[in-house]
């Protein structure tokens, strides 16, 4: 007996067999029912959540690399503007300094020529000033000769008057 209970352990029953095999069965169609679609249905909306993310995600780093790139087209722009403002600005520079460089050599030529003439002026002023002193002195001289005609002596001693006369002024 033994032996038959020893063999009635190691083999099962058949048909406790097929009950817990039919228990089993009902267990997994339950879970899957119950467990298994649902929780796929979870697993693939959000594997096509994740997916439209990683979709979304790589458009706009598509629209940022497009972005970057007209932005280093701009920057490349705006550095050519710069650059030619900059030569616009310095040849306009050099025009203006050649400009008033030119009108100060035209000013100052203007002033030396107005200055000159006004020495000129004044020394034409002058030497009528002398002309007239000499013709003044010499008048003067000649009616002082013309009315002391006496002789020699007295007409140098006269004209010695005059010198000290003339030199005194």
């Amino acid at each position: 007996m033994q032996i038959v209970d020893i063999l009635n352990l190691l083999v099962p029953n058949v048909w406790t067999s097929i009950t817990q095999l039919c228990a089993t069965a009902v267990l997994f169609f339950a879970l899957y029912r119950l467990a298994y679609k649902p929780v796929r249905k979870i697993l693939d909306t959000r594997s096509e959540y994740e997916q439209n993310k990683l979709a979304e995600a790589d458009a706009l780093k598509a629209e940022n690399e497009a972005l970057r790139k007209q932005l280093e087209d701009e920057l490349a722009k705006a550095d050519v503007t710069a650059r030619e403002t900059i030569e616009k600005a310095r040849t306009e520079g050099r025009r203006l300094k050649e400009s008033l460089i030119s009108e100060g050599k035209e000013r100052k030529e203007q002033l030396l020529a107005d200055a000159q003439a006004d020495i000129d002026l004044q020394r034409s002023k002058m030497l009528d000033e002398v002309q007239r002193d000499i013709v003044d002195a010499t008048i003067s001289a000649t009616e002082k000769l013309l009315n002391e005609k006496l002789d020699e002596a007295a007409d140098m001693r006269i004209i010695d008057d005059f010198i000290k006369e003339v030199t005194k002024r």
